[in-house]
């Protein structure tokens, strides 16, 4: 078995929403339970999906939101000062002009100086990111037949269980069903189902997705910082990029919109990066840093704590 026609709509489908129920893919496929998940498990098992993360919506969590592109000599020292920084979420080790992408969440303007003390030892460019959106990566271009779940503005009160939860899904377990959520966690299966039910549906989640194995497909993850000559040229750039393929994650900030963007083979890489140029004139970019990961090294720490700190 290999990544026939149906795999492939299992693929995709699961790309899109990992949630996505066997009996809905089984109805789609016109193949039994048992057969979809032989399948699913095919995948898994052969690294095609490497895990399933739960991408929290940033929108959602009401902190300083910033990136920060580094230069650095000693990385080894970096990489462990970073790490021991409660506000990093992630940390990327790039290949380019800048060596690391480190993502920050502030809980005050306070904490975020105090950051900024360090990293002010080094070279840096930085982006205060204002919204960021996970669009829709399509591999092999099959069009998803289930309904995709909408982002709602419902706001719930954050506690204990529902940062436990959070926390969780998204370190590679967004497809787990709530009962192995409850027996992992240690918490009762009514607790988890109301709490995690409650923040599916609450738009607390931006997307659930299985992450493709980067081994199988040799992905290659490039960033853009663009720096645009007004908000509107911005805002305009920001749009539009919405509607492409193979873009893995797409932010503005004030003038600044930045987008992180996949590709398989050279000509994909140059087709994207000729896409994402078109999309306004190129007299309204006055710069354009770009560089691409090389090994991840930190990613999706959330500080939910944040919620709950008294």
């Amino acid at each position: 078995m290999d990544l026939d026609e149906a795999n492939q709509i299992i693929f995709e489908h699961l790309l899109a929403n990992a949630r996505t129920q066997i009996s809905d893919l089984a109805s789609i496929l016109k193949m039994t339970k048992a057969a979809v998940i032989k399948r699913v498990r095919f995948l898994e098992q052969n690294e095609y999906i490497m895990r399933y993360d739960a991408i929290i919506n940033w929108q959602k969590l009401p902190f300083i939101k910033k990136t920060y592109f580094v230069k650095v000599e000693n990385k080894e020292s970096f990489e462990k000062q970073m790490t021991a920084q409660k506000p990093v979420l992630s940390l990327i080790k790039l290949s380019g002009l800048y060596n690391y992408q480190v993502w920050c969440f502030f809980k005050s303007k306070s904490q975020q100086i105090a950051f900024e003390k360090i990293i002010n030892k080094f070279e840096y460019l930085d982006m205060e990111i204002e919204e960021l959106i996970f669009p829709r990566v399509s591999f092999f271009n099959v069009p998803v037949q289930l309904p995709l779940p909408k982002i709602k503005t419902k706001e719930i009160r954050i506690g204990k269980i529902d940062v436990a939860i959070m926390k969780y899904m998204a370190q590679g377990h967004g497809r787990d069903s709530l009962y192995e959520m409850s027996k992992v966690l240690k918490m009762p299966y009514d607790s988890v189902h109301y709490h995690g039910k409650n923040l599916i549906k609450s738009g607390y989640f931006l997307a659930i997705v299985a992450q493709p194995g980067t081994n199988k497909f040799t992905l290659q993850t490039t960033v853009l910082l663009m720096n645009c000559d007004s908000k509107d040229s911005a805002q305009q750039l920001y749009t539009k990029l919405k509607n492409l393929s193979h873009i893995r994650s797409n932010a503005i900030g004030l003038t600044k919109v930045m987008v992180h963007f996949m590709s398989q083979m050279h000509g994909d890489y140059r087709e994207t990066l000729s896409q994402i140029f078109s999309l306004i004139p190129r007299k309204s970019i006055k710069k354009t840093m770009i560089t691409h990961w090389d090994k991840v090294i930190l990613n999706n720490r959330y500080p939910l704590e944040y919620f709950i700190e008294k």
